[in-house]
């Protein structure tokens, strides 16, 4: 359950949700067409606060992207202004070209920030794109419908999609190159323009209409900010070496704990004197285990970082005794797991001839400060009688608990 619950709430879950939704909507015509007028105002109201949240958080590749929809929203909306007349047909043949081009290349570019030449160069290139782009759709040719409409699938795939043979192809390249891309990072920053290509690619390829290119433009652009929102989450609650929510995020806990809780403090045994035998690599490592190791207890218990090699757990509304089992049986688990130390002799490449040592296994433990909540005590309190119970443990020779 809780496996299948971390799905349903992903960042991926959320964009197909988004992205399902404004299929539903468009094809149900759930939206009267009078009222895509104001929907279009929303939707350079959202790019905007898109472009501008990318740039407060110098995502260059993300400030880059959002360009392209907010650039042919412009187009779609003074077709006369920038062009003597917007051309319907050169519209669904430049639009979904350029836009998938300026996806696969710009987003081939490492990201290294806005505000450095490199995220200068990131802008310039996604600037020459739309110039190009620009000058196409107003220099649209028959000669250049003519090359763009050749066909190059067999008649039974060209069928499927309203765009031309060239445009798919190119539209298919570009969005399977940034999924496999996209799979090398966690950063929700890093996934989204896979998510934002799709949304934009459905009107592109499928529908073919003003209206749906401006539902889905919105919906690329709430797909940029829920991507920034959480890697800004990320940023200020969770701790970055080992994964866990970390003090800023308990602190945060504790306004909405409630009157019945139960507060562990968990420190590892001797950590110090394993950092400075194996190294702080290996301390690292270290952390991100026992970390791995506590998010699995039972009972409804939450891990957090506390500070150094401390962690705490919060159980809300549970009883001290099922508390106390959950908190034991983690303890006896990562006894029993131990650590296995990487041999620093060993070579990166696998030789031929691979002579089996005994691997170095170190004994891991944790000692386990517990207290209950007291009617009239803060958590802050609660958690100092935690830690006073968690060195009656370290005294009563660690790998232990003792609750208070």
């Amino acid at each position: 359950m809780p496996f299948l619950k971390d799905k349903f709430y992903s960042f991926q879950m959320l964009c197909f949700g988004l992205i399902l939704i404004g299929w539903i909507t468009f094809i149900t015509q759930l939206i009267p067409t009078y009222a895509y007028y104001f929907l279009w105002q929303s939707t350079f109201v959202f790019l905007l606060l898109a472009i501008a949240l990318s740039i407060y958080f110098n995502k260059s590749k993300l400030f880059v992207l959002l360009l392209f929809p907010f650039f042919f929203n412009l187009a779609l909306a003074f077709p006369t202004t920038f062009f003597v007349k917007l051309s319907v047909t050169a519209f669904w043949h430049i639009a979904p070209l350029c836009t998938a081009l300026g996806f696969l290349f710009i987003y081939a570019l490492q990201e290294r920030g806005l505000f450095s030449s490199f995220g200068l160069l990131r802008s310039g290139l996604g600037i020459a794109f739309l110039l190009v782009a620009y000058f196409s759709l107003k220099n649209f040719s028959p000669e250049m419908q003519k090359a763009l409409s050749t066909s190059l699938l067999p008649t039974s795939l060209s069928h499927l999609t309203k765009a031309s043979d060239f445009v798919t192809i190119i539209a298919m390249v570009a969005l399977l190159f940034i999924f496999l891309i996209s799979l090398l990072f966690e950063t929700k920053s890093q996934k989204a323009p896979f998510w934002m290509l799709v949304a934009q690619l459905i009107s592109f390829l499928f529908l073919h209409d003003k209206n749906s290119f401006i539902l889905f433009s919105l919906i690329t652009s709430l797909i940029a900010i829920a991507a920034l929102a959480h890697d800004a989450y990320r940023m200020a609650y969770i701790d970055t070496l080992t994964g866990v929510p970390g003090r800023r995020a308990l602190e945060e806990t504790f306004l909405r704990l409630g009157s019945h809780y139960v507060l562990a403090m968990v420190d590892i045994d001797f950590f110090k004197k394993f950092n400075d035998k194996f190294g702080h690599d290996i301390g690292d490592d270290v952390l991100k285990l026992i970390a791995k190791e506590l998010s699995y207890i039972k009972n409804g218990g939450k891990v957090f970082r506390y500070g150094g090699e401390e962690f705490t757990i919060v159980f809300r509304g549970k009883k001290k005794e099922d508390c106390i089992l959950a908190l034991e049986a983690i303890r006896e688990s990562i006894f029993k797991r131990g650590f296995v130390i990487r041999d620093k002799e060993r070579p990166n490449k696998t030789p031929k001839k691979v002579e089996k040592k005994p691997a170095k296994k170190e004994r891991l433990s944790v000692s386990i400060g517990m207290a209950c909540s007291i009617k009239g005590k803060s958590p802050e309190e609660i958690i100092k009688v935690a830690d006073t119970a968690l060195y009656k443990a370290k005294e009563s020779g660690r790998n232990c608990l003792i609750a208070l």
